[in-house]
């Protein structure tokens, strides 16, 4: 570094410590900061905390008592319907209230016809179950890109998983706290290197584009009579959520958390329910800890390099995750002097883009 370079990190260091000027939001160049240490599209610093709510069966507790603290927080979420099930049984939602959560931009996903063993079935009614509960949504105007197998069975049949493959971009199944944007989990062996369906020996792989994994926070809570206290269900959550920082960094997201609810403030029965106080400590938590809530619309399937990506919200392109390279920054271009319309003096470049940038900023050559 030659020795005019020696001063100006001086003179730098001395102006950001006695006037604060890298705190300063009005700071005529922060602009240009910000540009040069940009990692990922949409972060706002926060992108390396992620996670992903669903809602199993359409029952109502979800609509009354679930999307209100939802609403609070900003949150989106999917919600696996039972096509037969809507606006037909007590305690589960109508069609008016499906169709408000989809049209308030809640992601709505297909649970079956019936909830019933797929893998149990003949495939004719295999076809039924999966293909005709996506019609029945389409019908009501929601055009379903995912699914969920009933009672997490069927996940680990070529038949079914064929026959979900028709329909749906991508299928969710269970019992794993992460999904893995490669599906190389590294506590299962075989180890996978992506998320092909089937192995060279055409045997189904453990996670794939249709056994996206995720973990029934609902199903761990035990019946009202031997009732696991709040604090510790919280822990879980809290601990389950935060597994994913061992992967995720710098704007790099390699793992996802996908939990799964059932009931919501509903204690009739008391097993698959978590209480309203709960629920929303779990929301405040993800809220208050700036997680990124997003919803199975948002994973897309990258056919040539066989992995998931979270999409961009805005356009539907790739997100930064393990496989994609995040945004180039472009070039800092010459600073204009407003006062006198003049512009700054070109400024060699030493290949550090933080020195010329600063350089840029002050005028220094």
């Amino acid at each position: 570094m030659q020795s005019n370079e020696y001063i100006f990190f001086i003179v730098f260091s001395l102006l950001a410590g006695i006037f604060g000027i890298l705190a300063i939001p009005t700071f005529a160049g922060i602009g240009l900061l910000q540009n040069v240490f940009a990692t990922s599209f949409d972060t706002n610093g926060n992108y390396d905390k992620v996670i992903i709510l669903n809602f199993d069966d359409g029952r109502l507790s979800q609509y009354t008592n679930a999307k209100p603290v939802l609403d609070k927080y900003g949150f989106k979420a999917t919600f696996y319907v039972v096509c037969n099930y809507i606006g037909k049984k007590p305690g589960y939602m109508d069609w008016n209230e499906i169709e408000t959560l989809h049209r308030e931009g809640h992601d709505i996903g297909s649970h079956s016809m019936d909830h019933v063993h797929l893998e149990k079935l003949p495939k004719k009614d295999i076809e039924y179950q999966v293909g005709e509960s996506k019609i029945c949504l389409q019908k009501h105007g929601i055009n379903v890109t995912s699914f969920a197998y009933p009672f997490d069975g069927g996940s680990d049949d070529k038949t079914v998983v064929d026959i979900v493959a028709k329909y749906y971009d991508l299928a969710r199944s269970g019992n794993d706290a992460l999904t893995y944007l490669k599906c190389n989990s590294p506590t299962v062996q075989p180890r996978q290197t992506d998320c092909r369906t089937y192995t060279d020996g055409n045997d189904l792989t453990y996670a794939n584009r249709y056994t996206v994994r995720a973990w029934s926070q609902s199903q761990d809570a035990a019946p009202a009579e031997n009732k696991i206290s709040d604090s510790i269900m919280v822990d879980k959550f809290i601990r389950v959520v935060n597994s994913q920082t061992k992967y995720n960094n710098a704007g790099t997201i390699k793992a996802i958390p996908i939990i799964i609810y059932h009931r919501v403030g509903d204690n009739r029965e008391g097993i698959y329910n978590i209480d309203m106080k709960q629920f929303d400590t779990q929301m405040k938590y993800l809220h208050d800890n700036g997680y990124k809530v997003l919803t199975m619309a948002d994973l897309g399937y990258n056919e040539q390099g066989n992995y998931l990506y979270i999409k961009d919200l805005k356009s539907g392109t790739e997100q930064p995750g393990e496989n994609v390279t995040a945004p180039t920054i472009a070039p800092v271009a010459p600073a204009t002097n407003a006062t006198t319309n003049v512009t700054a003096p070109t400024v060699a470049p030493t290949g550090n883009p933080i020195l010329d940038t600063l350089k840029q900023l002050f005028g220094l050559k």
